[in-house]
Formats: structure tokens, C-alpha cells, sequence
């Protein structure tokens, strides 16, 4: 049997339909910063945190790190562990962020759901907004380190150590 295609289309086949579906991500990546919301209000946080977290993904992904969190004058260790769907790659990411509609030290731990996008190569930059069930609301923003494509929703578990 004879092939009907060249080798060389279909090298150029593939690489379109990636370019293709890398431009689907980025469009939708973009509309989920828009609606997650990553901006902090304006007004004083009723607390702070710093993070240090590593993440992973392929298809899936897996993020562990730690952090701490100021809340009334006092600091308190936290850990960070979550999973979540989405993405492809690896990569570190420091980030500080600003806690709103923090009643009490004990709304604080919990599951934060987030929405994450983006693309760090090298180096990049991240805005996330958490929430979990209390009411609580985390905005963070930072840097990331790693070669990783962002794209996804994960459920976060914060605890105090």
C-alpha cells in the first residue's frame, strides 16, 4: 500500500492542531482570571500570609508547601496540600497574600477551593482567590519558578501546625 500523505504534512497536521489547542487555553486561561477574581479589595485585611509551595501536574495536579499566616499580632505556621485538575509541568511559587472575612482563628483552616491559569517559563507571576466553606477569602499573588501551563481548578487544605 502506498501512503497518501507525506511525512512532512503530517509533522505540519500535528503541530497546527497543538498550536490550536494552546490558543483554546489561552482564550479560556484568560477568562478564568476574569472570573476568579484575583484582586484584593481595597480595604485593610484582617490578616496576611506568606507561602511556599511546589506544585506538579500532568492532567492532574499535586501542590505541598507551607507558609504562615499573621492574624491578630501573632504568627502561626501553616501547611498547604492540594490537589486539583488541570495543567502540565512543574513549578515553585512564593506568594504573599491578604485574608478577608476572617471572624475567628478557627475559620481559618480548612478546604479553599481556587481557580488557577497561566504559563511560567523560567519565571511568571500569579494571582489566585481562595474561598472556603466559613466565608474566609484568601487573595494571593507571587512568583512562580518551573516550566509548567496552568490551567484548572484545585481544592486546597490549610492547617495550622
Amino acid at each position: 500500500m502506498i501512503p497518501t500523505s507525506k511525512p512532512n504534512q503530517t509533522m505540519k497536521t500535528k503541530l497546527t492542531t497543538a498550536l490550536s489547542g494552546a490558543s483554546a487555553l489561552l482564550l479560556a486561561s484568560c477568562a478564568t482570571k476574569i472570573s476568579n477574581d484575583p484582586k484584593a479589595p481595597t480595604g485593610a485585611p484582617d490578616a496576611t500570609l506568606s507561602v511556599d509551595i511546589a506544585q506538579a501536574s500532568y492532567y492532574g495536579s499535586a501542590t505541598s508547601g507551607g507558609g504562615r499566616l499573621n492574624y491578630q499580632g501573632r504568627s502561626y505556621q501553616i501547611s498547604v496540600n492540594a490537589v486539583g485538575g488541570g495543567g502540565l509541568g512543574a513549578q515553585t511559587i512564593h506568594a504573599t497574600g491578604k485574608v478577608y472575612h476572617l471572624k475567628s482563628l478557627a475559620a481559618f483552616p480548612g478546604t479553599y477551593t481556587g481557580a488557577r491559569s497561566g504559563l511560567t517559563l523560567l519565571n511568571g507571576k500569579m494571582n489566585a482567590r481562595l474561598a472556603n466553606d466559613k466565608g474566609t477569602v484568601i487573595y494571593l499573588s507571587g512568583k512562580t519558578a518551573g516550566l509548567s501551563t496552568n490551567y484548572g481548578i484545585d481544592k486546597f487544605i490549610i492547617q495550622l501546625r
